[in-house]
């Protein structure tokens, strides 16, 4: 059978048409395809998500005012307690202070006693050696007349010697030895009122002591008949509780801590190169309760990055609960932004693919451009360019095959970016 000439033309046309099919095809088979995005116009949105826990912002502390063995336990951990509520009790040996303080009082009033003995002797011997020699008895006591009459008969004898002496009836040494006994009588008594001083000032000494060990002991009396029953001080939540029952405890050791209020601190966990949370800022917290926001507070480095604490403030968060924590943040500042997987980097620095369009053995064709470029701050999606890019041309997002400047590659959003 015999073609004609249009049919002939039609089955050319055809051939031909297939032909340039399966040549692209064959062309573009081994090219990378890629998918392009034009840089954009934009402010940065910071986004880092942590997580931490809930503890009481406010706690009151209970400790020991005394040193003594916990009694009766009425509370456990975790248990809400309401203000005047009995925590647990002390047993304390109040029969022992109490003797204790009878036996410092037995003490203290023989030491008084004591003291008073010698102040009264001092008196005599000073109001003897006052009164002239013995002569002067006018204002002395009863206590210091027999030391005054001793003092008068040696003067008497005194007086006798130098007489005797005198008409040459008394040798010189018995008449020396007569003045030595009233001397020595003398010393002997300014003796005794400085060995009374000294004695009176150790005693006294004795005495403040004694007073200052009543005083402690009154107060820890006191402290013992006051605190044999500890109450709660507020409302609250047990948080920690030490007290055992006939476990010892010194003075000034905690005992019961209480968590108290609707307020709570919650750490968590960044990373160092975050400069976009301040204190001030809101985040959100997030569990399987609910959300709430909180007020982040101190900033400080850690091993990890920085610890930043944040304040909350629920009557339905619980101690120990575990939040989810996202900061976020927007530039108030505009920049020109590529998205983070369009950026390339090599020893030369930050680079991005442009894609341009020419005239190609097959037709209009896609090539790629290397365009250096000095990048800025950046968040999760998107970072800024400060310097390399003049106009919005595109450039490549991603590609399935790795790249390099000059290559033709297939455009796989063409129509985005260019007429067909």
């Amino acid at each position: 059978m015999k073609l004609n000439k249009k049919t002939a033309g039609a089955l050319i046309f055809i051939l031909l048409v297939l032909l340039l099919f399966f040549s692209r095809t064959i062309y573009t088979y081994n090219m990378p395809q890629v998918t392009g995005t034009k840089p954009s116009r934009g402010t940065l949105n910071k986004l880092e998500i942590s997580s931490g826990i809930a503890r009481w912002a406010e706690t009151e502390n209970i400790y020991a005012a005394s040193s003594g063995a916990a009694g009766k336990v009425y509370v456990r951990e975790g248990e809400r307690v309401e203000e005047g509520q009995i925590l647990f009790e002390m047993d304390f040996n109040i029969p022992a202070a109490q003797r204790r303080l009878s036996e410092i009082d037995n003490n203290i009033s023989k030491l008084e006693a004591d003291i008073r003995s010698l102040f009264s002797r001092l008196n005599n011997i000073l109001q003897a050696l006052s009164s002239e020699g013995g002569k002067n008895t006018e204002y002395s006591s009863a206590g210091s007349e027999l030391i005054i009459m001793e003092i008068s008969r040696a003067n008497i004898a005194l007086a006798d010697a130098q007489l005797s002496f005198s008409y040459g009836m008394l040798s010189r040494n018995e008449l020396i030895n007569a003045e030595n006994n009233i001397k020595a009588l003398l010393y002997k008594y300014e003796s005794e009122i400085h060995d009374i001083e000294h004695t009176i000032a150790l005693k006294q000494i004795d005495l403040a002591s004694l007073r200052l060990t009543r005083e402690t002991t009154e107060e820890t009396l006191r402290d013992y008949i006051n605190n044999t029953v500890i109450r709660a001080p507020c409302a609250g939540v047990i948080l920690d509780i030490y007290v055992e029952r006939g476990k010892y405890f010194n003075e000034n050791t905690l005992l019961v801590s209480i968590g108290t209020g609707s307020g709570f601190i919650v750490e968590c966990n960044i990373s160092l190169d975050n400069n976009f949370i301040n204190p001030g800022d809101t985040c959100q917290l997030v569990n399987s309760n609910g959300a709430l926001n909180g007020i982040v507070g101190r900033i400080r480095p850690s091993a990890n990055g920085k610890t930043v604490t944040i304040s909350i403030t629920s009557d339905d968060v619980s101690d120990g609960e575990t939040f989810d924590i996202t900061f976020e943040k927007g530039s108030t500042a505009s920049f020109t932004l590529v998205p983070n997987r369009a950026i390339n980097q090599d020893n030369d620095g930050y680079f991005l693919y442009q894609i341009k369009r020419r005239s190609g053995i097959m037709g209009q064709e896609y090539y790629l451009e290397r365009l250096n470029i000095y990048i800025g701050d950046s968040d999760h999606q998107n970072t800024a360019v400060i310097r390399g890019i003049t106009f919005f041309e595109p450039i490549v997002l991603v590609s399935d095959k790795s790249l390099e400047a000059g290559m033709t590659v297939t455009l796989k959003n063409a129509e985005d970016f260019f007429e067909n």
